[in-house]
């Protein structure tokens, strides 16, 4: 019944314990205000729900272009940028041509390569989770004609090496660039690349920023590329509420959001700072809205920390992570209840 490709398939996994603090998402920890929440709320009452949305989302696009810097043109619209991902994974190369990623990174890459039925190319990053031009060359032998880089990766927090990225590109390799969390970063990003180059293509979403719940992912292209891409992209993709909320948000909201962004960066800081203090914890260098860190022994702080009434994400499975913890950026009272749950539990050890 089903395709055999499938049988051995590992689908994505998340962290759904519940917990009073929920560091594990690496989502905004902050809701809208309430007036902004009021004027979303008017204009849904709005949206004939009978009908079918704007194909297109031209609103939608118009207010995403502006907060980008971008022109419409240079958009396509997903369903969260997991679809376009998805989107990416069907139509650029041949079906027998590999898809190549760094590993440990974000699943979905190898998961819609799985899904297409794609040859994958995974090569490791070193020991400082970076980029070796070594192993990008050992995974060029493969001749894959499409690669993904989260910059900054997830679940490391670093950002990669982008002479390494556009030395890929320049392989003959269409690459997307997944700057999932470059708003939490002052490194240099791709767009202008992605403006001018037939090969490299930027993924953004709205996840990160606050507004998770609605799905919307980015990706930012030059015009003669978006178009091409665009046109494989389901109809009615992005729905009716979506692109009512991400309109409003994105103009109306844009000084809420990037106020929020802020007070994530600054926590960031504080925390790693007081964690650094800990004995026996190593605290990774981070430009995204979570951080990793290196504990004695991962499961069982884990298992700790759940019991505290905290949930991180517990990355030792994955390869060069083991005893390596995931944790995201919450509001402060949340992060103080994280810090001195993990003071505590590194005690008992």
């Amino acid at each position: 019944m089903f395709l055999d490709r499938l049988k051995n398939l590992k689908s994505y996994k998340t962290e759904t314990t519940p917990c009073k603090v929920k560091l594990s998402s690496n989502e905004n920890p902050y809701q809208l205000p309430e007036w902004l929440k009021e004027k979303i709320a008017e204009e849904v009452k709005k949206i004939p729900f009978n009908r079918y949305p704007d194909p297109s989302s031209a609103e939608l696009k118009e207010a995403v272009a502006d907060f980008y810097s971008v022109k419409p043109e240079n958009l396509v619209l997903g369903n969260g940028s997991d679809e376009l991902i998805q989107l990416l994974t069907t139509v650029i190369g041949e079906p027998d041509r590999p898809v190549m990623y760094p590993v440990p990174t974000f699943p979905m890459y190898q998961v819609s390569a799985d899904i297409t039925g794609r040859p994958k190319v995974e090569f490791p990053l070193d020991k400082e989770f970076r980029l070796s031009k070594k192993e990008i060359d050992i995974a060029l032998e493969k001749k894959p004609r499409l690669a993904f880089f989260a910059s900054p990766n997830n679940p490391t927090g670093n950002t990669l090496d982008r002479e390494l990225i556009i030395y890929t590109a320049e392989n003959n390799v269409f690459t997307a660039v997944d700057e999932a969390y470059i708003d939490f970063s002052d490194k240099k990003d791709f767009v202008d690349e992605a403006l001018s180059s037939d090969r490299i293509v930027v993924l953004r979403t709205m996840s990160k920023i606050g507004l998770a719940g609605i799905r919307l992912g980015v990706l930012i292209a030059r015009e003669d590329v978006a178009q091409e891409i665009d046109k494989a992209r389901p109809p009615f993709n992005i729905t009716y509420p979506t692109q009512v909320i991400g309109k409003i948000v994105l103009t109306e909201g844009r000084e809420e959001i990037k106020a929020q962004i802020n007070r994530i960066i600054s926590e960031r800081k504080r925390i790693m700072d007081s964690l650094k203090k800990i004995k026996r914890i190593k605290v990774y260098p981070s430009d995204a809205n979570f951080f990793l860190i290196k504990v004695p022994d991962g499961n069982k702080v884990h298992k700790l920390l759940i019991e505290e009434g905290v949930l991180v994400r517990n990355m030792s499975h994955l390869p060069k992570m083991e005893n390596c913890l995931r944790v995201s950026v919450g509001k402060p009272e949340e992060n103080d209840i994280f810090i001195n749950a993990l003071k505590k539990v590194i005690e008992k050890l």
